[in-house]
C-alpha cells in the first residue's frame, strides 16, 4: 500500500512537470544569477508561499506522504503496543525472579505485598514463570510457596523452608534444636503457647521427618531428625 501511494505520488509530480507547468529549485548561488541577468524573475523570491500556491504535484506528495504516515502508523500500533505490553511483563517477571532469589519459600501474597503488585498479576507470572521452569512451587498446607527451579534446593531444602517462614514452628524449632529431649509441656512454657497449639506445630514436623521423639515414662521427648540438622542449620543462618 504504501509502495503504491509513492509511486503514485512520483507519478502525479511526473505529469505535472511535463503539462509545461514550472518547477521550483534553491535559489542559485549569486555569481550565477549576475551571469543570468534579467533571464531569471527573481520577483517574490522572498514572498512566503501558502501551501495552495504550490504546484499540484507538491501538494498531492504532501497529502499522501501524511496518508502513508497515518497508514503506517495504524498498522504498527498493535505490534508496539505488544511489544511495550512484553516489556512491561519481562520487567515485571524479573523482579519475581529477583525477589524469590532473596526469599526461597515465598508466597505469592507476599511477594505482591512487598513488590506493590496485584496478587492476580503475581499470580499470573508466576504461572508463566512455572511453565517456562524458571520457578517451582510447593504447597504447605493452605499456602503455596515459591522457589527458583535449580540444583540449590533439595526436597529436604524446600521442606524446611516452608516450616521455618512460620514464626511459631520456627521458635518451636529453635528450642529443640537448642534444648533436645525437650517436651510438648516445656515448649509450650517457654513460647507462652497453648499445649494443643504447640502439638499441632510438632505434628506437622513430625510428618515431614523435621523431629523425632522418644517416650520416656509419661513424657514425649522431642529432638530434630539427624539426617535434616546440616539442612536446617544452613537455612536457619540466613
Amino acid at each position: 500500500m504504501l509502495l503504491f501511494i509513492l509511486v503514485l505520488s512520483a507519478a502525479v509530480g511526473v505529469t505535472s512537470a511535463d503539462t509545461g507547468g514550472y518547477s521550483i529549485g534553491p535559489c542559485p548561488p549569486e555569481e550565477e544569477l549576475k551571469k543570468l541577468g534579467d533571464t531569471v524573475d527573481m520577483s517574490g523570491a522572498d514572498r512566503t508561499l501558502t501551501f495552495w500556491e504550490f504546484p499540484l504535484s507538491f501538494k498531492v506528495a504532501y497529502i499522501l506522504g501524511y496518508l502513508a504516515a497515518f497508514i503506517s502508523l495504524f498498522k504498527l500500533a498493535p505490534i508496539i503496543l505488544g511489544h511495550i505490553r512484553s516489556l512491561s511483563k519481562n520487567v515485571t517477571q524479573k523482579k519475581i525472579i529477583c525477589y524469590v532469589l532473596r526469599k526461597p519459600g515465598c508466597t505469592p501474597s507476599e511477594i505482591s505485598r512487598n513488590l506493590k503488585i496485584s496478587l492476580g498479576s503475581i499470580r499470573y507470572q508466576i504461572k508463566t514463570l512455572k511453565a517456562e521452569e524458571e520457578l517451582t512451587l510447593t504447597k504447605e498446607g493452605k499456602f503455596t510457596r515459591v522457589f527458583q527451579n535449580s540444583n540449590v534446593f533439595t526436597n529436604n531444602d524446600k521442606t524446611i523452608i516452608s516450616h521455618l517462614k512460620g514464626s511459631t514452628r520456627k521458635q518451636i524449632l529453635l528450642n529443640i534444636l537448642e534444648n533436645p529431649e525437650i517436651t510438648n509441656q516445656e515448649i509450650s512454657e517457654k513460647l507462652n503457647l497453648d499445649k494443643s497449639t504447640t502439638h499441632w506445630h510438632i505434628k506437622k514436623l513430625r510428618e515431614d521427618n523435621i523431629i523425632s521423639s522418644e517416650v520416656e515414662g509419661k513424657f514425649t521427648k522431642y529432638f530434630v531428625n539427624p539426617s535434616v540438622e546440616p539442612e536446617l542449620l544452613k537455612w536457619l543462618k540466613i
